[in-house]
């Protein structure tokens, strides 16, 4: 797959970011060809190898990819069992994966727990995560501002249970 300049993708670490360029670099005498990726939320630059894009990076949303993450949104949240940390861990795994459907299974369980405790800290960070990659990614594959990708999520979520 060939990447052009100015084409915007999803890192699958990073999020969402727009093409600038390659670069060669030598490694041992041996040369190899990187593109170089800015991150539009951070202004961070990465490299990846040009014979590893498509293990690292995928195209924005489809519309189709947009309405599937606004019904697992409205769906109710999945039940854990387990300690926090365990939770954590799987929670953040899902994230790593780059998919907006996995981000949008975070915020959802996150938003819609209901245990009748209030998040933790660490909770409230993987939420914060999760909602940001969604806003990111929500905003670059439909030309939204940021407020009104907030504005789409919230009004797809689940409405919070009031005790």
């Amino acid at each position: 797959m060939t990447l052009q300049n100015g084409l915007k993708v999803v890192h699958k670490t990073h999020g969402v970011g727009e093409i600038i360029g390659t670069e060669s670099m030598d490694f041992g005498g041996v040369s190899q060809e990187f593109y170089r990726l800015r991150i539009l939320a951070t202004g961070m630059e990465v490299k990846f190898p040009v014979n590893s894009s498509a293990a690292l990076i995928r195209s924005l949303a489809t519309e189709a990819e947009i309405e599937s993450m606004k019904s697992i949104l409205g769906e109710p949240a999945k039940i854990y069992s387990m300690v926090w940390n365990r939770r954590k861990k799987e929670l953040t795994d899902k994230l790593k994966t780059g998919s907006i459907l996995d981000a949008a299974e975070v915020v959802r369980d996150l938003r819609n727990k209901d245990d009748g405790k209030e998040l933790s800290f660490g909770e409230k960070e993987v939420l914060e995560k999760a909602t940001e990659k969604l806003v990111n990614e929500v905003s670059a594959a439909l030309s939204y501002t940021a407020e009104k990708s907030i504005e789409l999520i919230d009004s797809t979520a689940l409405p919070a249970s009031v005790d």
